[in-house]
């Protein structure tokens, strides 16, 4: 037997009317994020395993960037006609703790209990956003237009700590800091609550919002009954 495929998606299910089908919702190859770790409500796997000719047991070990064995578990798939078995994975709360390759490995259940390896496939890569590149030209352009993004204002709570930080980026280093706001330092670390805390994909992340068009106050409100997310301001 061997692996026809595996897919990851936020979520996914056997469709109930077309037999042998799947419904996923965000197939994703990668996981783009400004700050790590990074929780996942739900999670899916989509298993299609080819040549199933007898009733077997299989184990997946789930893995992170440096090997770490993340879980486990075994799992026994549907089977057609042709010998091509689906199985859907669920995970639930996922958590994503760092960058890097993240992937799984499949093995054969033996009749003594022994576990037989068919392959190892990759899951996911987690990365912060790719880096921007500025000329100096694009950089005077956006600070000479009043009407561009050239600081950014933002409040979040890093996972693990109790305390919310306030960080302001700004194109022109000059730029004055408003008052309870911190700056990214020049070596994106910041200790929060004893806690070091990486910003180099914050630092990224913000840096994709200079030059753009300054938000209408139309634009920044939120439509009725949505909760509020935690505020970013833009200057």
């Amino acid at each position: 037997m061997k692996i026809r495929s595996v897919l990851v998606a936020h979520r996914a299910q056997i469709n109930p009317q077309l037999g042998g089908a799947v419904d996923a919702l965000g197939i994703f190859d990668n996981m783009i994020q400004p700050m790590f770790p990074i929780p996942m409500q739900h999670m899916s796997i989509v298993i299609t395993i080819d040549e199933i000719i007898k009733p077997t047991l299989f184990e997946a070990r789930i893995s992170g960037p440096e090997g770490d064995l993340i879980t486990k578990g075994e799992f026994q798939p549907m089977v057609d006609p042709f010998g091509v078995g689906k199985k859907i994975l669920d995970l639930e709360k996922f958590l994503i703790p760092t960058r890097g390759r993240y992937t799984i490995e499949l093995f054969e259940k033996l009749p003594d209990n022994k576990y037989k390896f068919i392959s190892e496939h990759t899951l996911f890569i987690a990365d912060y956003p790719p880096q921007r590149p500025f000329t100096q030209d694009e950089i005077r352009h956006i600070l000479a237009d009043e009407n561009l993004i050239k600081v950014v204002r933002t409040e979040f709570q890093p996972l693990g700590t109790e305390t919310k930080i306030k960080i302001q980026h700004s194109l022109d280093p000059n730029t004055p800091l408003m008052d309870g706001y911190v700056t990214i330092p020049e070596d994106n670390k910041l200790v929060v609550d004893g806690k070091e805390i990486d910003l180099l994909g914050l630092r990224r992340h913000l840096e994709w919002m200079f030059g753009r068009p300054m938000p209408k106050a139309e634009d920044m409100k939120k439509p009725e009954g949505e909760a509020p997310a935690e505020p970013t301001k833009v200057n």
